[in-house]
């Protein structure tokens, strides 16, 4: 016969080895790794995440730069239009041609550059001026043939004017090649002489003022 008990007892054991064999609760050292390597998931996570955003970030700052750079191309090309375009316009409409308003603009261009270098070298407004009425009075003279032959005015004033403009800096130049340029007036604009003198002065005073300074 078959013990009864037996099979109790066997039931009993496995019961036993059963519980035995369950995986114990994690220790100290395994639940600080698992959270630093939470918290290690974490900063990826929120760096990945600031990664992008800046990705995106810098993305439209390259679309804003971009879109910048050209409304500044075309303000900057409609600067150059605009001028040019006037000049061609007014001589179509004073003069009857835009060939006279090409020229007379292109001329009176290089007049405001070569005005400003003279007066940066010192030319004075007397000068200038002079040197703008003889222009004009030239350009003047320019003009009578066209009054005495009773021809079309408008391509003589233009050429009158034309001819004004040529004069003007050429005898502005040659008006100050004879009274010549103070060269010692242009160093001293760029010379700190005040200055200089001033900190001599003060080094003198304190010298004066030092026993090891005073003269025996």
């Amino acid at each position: 016969m078959d013990d009864p008990f037996g099979a109790a007892s066997t039931a009993a054991d496995d019961s036993t080895g059963g519980a035995g064999s369950a995986s114990p609760p994690p220790g100290l050292r395994a639940q600080l790794r698992a959270i630093r390597d939470a918290i290690k998931r974490l900063l990826t996570a929120h760096l990945d995440l600031a990664k992008a955003e800046a990705s995106e970030i810098g993305a439209e700052i390259g679309r804003v730069a971009l879109l910048g750079g050209i409304a500044f191309g075309a303000v900057f090309l409609l600067g150059f239009l605009l001028p040019i375009g006037l000049l061609l316009f007014l001589g179509e409409l004073v003069f009857g041609s835009i060939g006279w308003g090409l020229a007379l603009g292109s001329v009176a261009l290089v007049d405001v550059a070569v005005v400003a270098i003279l007066v940066a070298l010192g030319v004075t407004a007397a000068q200038i001026g002079r040197a703008l009425l003889l222009g004009v009075l030239i350009g003047a003279l320019v003009l009578i043939p066209g009054v005495l032959l009773d021809a079309g005015l408008r391509p003589w004033v233009a050429l009158a004017l034309l001819v004004a403009l040529i004069a003007w800096p050429i005898l502005a130049g040659y008006s100050a090649a004879r009274a010549g340029i103070d060269t010692e007036a242009i160093k001293a604009r760029f010379y700190p002489t005040r200055t200089i003198e001033t900190t001599k002065e003060t080094i003198e005073w304190v010298r004066e003022r030092t026993p090891l300074g005073r003269k025996s």
